[in-house]
């Protein structure tokens, strides 16, 4: 297991020591007399830039890999097992605090003496800015009159556009966003999702995390055998016909899927492939943060927000 630099309490101590682990991860990758990818190569395996990859792998101005990333430089780099949940980890708390240091930045500074108030309006300007103020708000009734006709024509002409059912309390049921469109060169848990989701159906291939041409050629016979349109790529019909239902007792592939998209989702959940009662629990926690009913089974719409719901 590759040895990441020790915890410090400065700023940034997390973001620097994952920086260092995957520029070891890096620079251990080249095998068998081959030399190690170059940076250009490996920012298109994982879809980023080669700027924002280099800065992934530079402990001197580090900038904190999300946890997709870093999930996908573990596969294509060939990363020993063990490092990756310490990677994850990291990757997690140098974003948190990436995050609060930015928020500490924009605070505002009413509490800073040396911060000048704000000057004191001219009782001139208050008539003109009374007029500028009722033009601007006859422009926004306007605007919303518009809009509303606008809204309300749309959604009579497009179905798949139009409010959601509602709740016996009057209230629209939130709407999930659409199903996301996984191609080749796709490096995150998504790909995992669909070649697990391939094995359920019968399918025989490589589980690495990487959509390259074998998994392609298995998207395109299962859209063919189904009836769908043989792209190759993973979109809103075939992953309606992909998904299965996954309830506590089932065992395979599938729960594998879940159990992965879930701990992406930042609900802790051991992939074992089999669904236990804690991941019966993480998934009730997931649908009651996503607006779903707390089944706690894996229904087209709880496998809809898992695919759409954001990296922790």
């Amino acid at each position: 297991m590759a040895q990441a630099l020790p915890n410090g309490t400065a700023d940034g101590s997390d973001c620097r020591e994952l920086s260092a682990l995957l520029r070891t991860w890096w620079e251990a990758s080249a095998r068998g007399g081959a030399g190690k990818p170059t940076q250009a190569t490996l920012a298109r395996k994982i879809g980023v830039t080669q700027t924002t990859l280099s800065r992934y792998l530079n402990p001197a101005h580090p900038l904190a890999a999300p946890p997709d990333a870093v999930r996908a430089l573990h596969t294509v780099l060939g990363a020993p097992p063990d490092d990756l949940p310490a990677a994850l980890d990291l990757a997690r708390s140098a974003r948190a605090a990436a995050g609060q240091r930015t928020a500490t930045a924009q605070a505002p500074r009413n509490h800073d003496p040396h911060h000048a108030a704000p000057e004191a309006p001219d009782p001139r300007e208050a008539p003109r800015r009374g007029t500028v103020r009722r033009a601007l708000l006859a422009a926004a009734l306007t605007a919303a009159v518009l809009i509303t006709g606008w809204t309300a024509t749309r959604g009579a002409l497009d179905p798949a556009t139009a409010e959601g059912p509602r709740t016996s309390a009057g209230r629209a049921t939130p709407v999930a966003p659409d199903w996301p469109l996984v191609r080749r060169g796709e490096t995150s848990s998504l790909a995992w999702t669909v070649q697990r989701l391939l094995k359920a159906h019968g399918h025989t291939l490589r589980t690495d995390g990487v959509f390259g041409p074998e998994t392609r050629a298995e998207v395109v016979a299962f859209q063919r055998r189904h009836g769908l349109q043989p792209d190759g790529k993973v979109g809103r019909h075939t992953w309606r016909m992909l998904t299965v239902p996954a309830a506590p007792g089932d065992r395979g592939p599938h729960v594998e899927a879940v159990q992965d998209l879930l701990q992406r989702a930042g609900h802790p959940a051991d992939i074992t492939g089999t669904y236990t009662a804690a991941t019966r629990q993480a998934v009730r926690d997931f649908q009651q943060r996503h607006a779903l009913p707390p089944t706690g089974t894996v229904d087209e719409h709880t496998w809809r927000s898992l695919t759409t719901a954001p990296p922790a």
